[in-house]
């Protein structure tokens, strides 16, 4: 590829870096959900390549131990032919024992090598099933513990929220509650003023009274004839007439 070619890949790459990141920025919960997820996924995949390597490994395995036996089981049977072969006097016994000799060494000198490469496939499958064995074995646990995180998480973030919740609803409360001493403090002053004026207004109905009384006329005043007459005097209403039927008649006339 071109020198432009990866130089517009890497920023595709950062691009996408960059979303993601984004993403996870805006909302971490869903984000991290998502990331075990697809952990989870591999995980999966992994254990199904770690089944796959145990059965390649045990028909490996099985195959060389089965060629090794029949290596090892003709590799025997040269070595009686060759024992044979040193013991035999008739000639002829002696030439055909020797031809099987040879032809038997021959076919383990071709066998060795796939003996040998057997053993390697053996090993190979081997090494292949325990380094997926530990990945899977360390996968599940950095999964378990991944999850173990997330819930701790989301239980401290549902803790953080309720203890934004009761702080807001503390100071909403303190709010209200300095609402209310400020209304009460305008409550007692409106209840003082009230107070003021009620007693204002009882100090003028007792002077009201008292000058009511002091004009009305007491039962002195009004039972005694002569008081009665001398108030009208000084007030310069005339008496009342006296005397008989005929003098008021008389006094009527003029």
């Amino acid at each position: 590829m071109s020198f432009i070619g990866n130089l517009f890949k890497k920023h595709a790459e950062n691009a996408v870096t960059s979303v993601q990141q984004f993403l996870v920025t805006l909302d971490p919960e869903t984000a991290t959900e998502a990331q075990i997820a697809e952990f989870s996924d591999q995980l999966t995949k992994a254990s199904q390549e770690l089944a796959k390597a145990r059965i390649d490994y045990q028909r490996e395995e099985k195959e060389a131990e089965e060629i090794q036996a029949l290596y090892d089981k003709r590799l025997q049977a040269a070595s009686i032919l060759e024992q044979q072969v040193g013991e035999a006097t008739d000639p002829a016994q002696k030439a055909s024992l020797s031809t099987s000799l040879e032809k038997l060494v021959s076919m383990l000198e071709q066998m060795k090598p796939d003996v040998d490469r057997e053993k390697h496939e053996a090993d190979d499958a081997k090494l292949m099933m325990e380094e997926l064995t530990k990945f899977v074995e360390e996968a599940a646990d950095a999964l378990k513990q991944a999850r173990s995180r997330l819930e701790h998480a989301r239980t401290e973030m549902r803790r953080a929220e309720l203890e934004q919740e009761r702080a807001e609803k503390r100071a909403r409360t303190a709010e209200v509650l300095a609402g209310i001493k400020k209304d009460s403090g305008t409550f007692n002053v409106a209840l003082d003023a009230m107070q003021k004026k009620a007693e204002d207004a009882k100090i003028k109905a007792d002077a009201a009274n008292t000058r009511s009384g002091l004009l009305t006329p007491t039962h002195a005043e009004k039972e005694d004839a002569n008081i009665s007459a001398a108030l009208a005097k000084a007030s310069g209403t005339p008496e009342p007439q006296s005397g008989s039927i005929s003098d008021r008649l008389a006094a009527l006339k003029k």
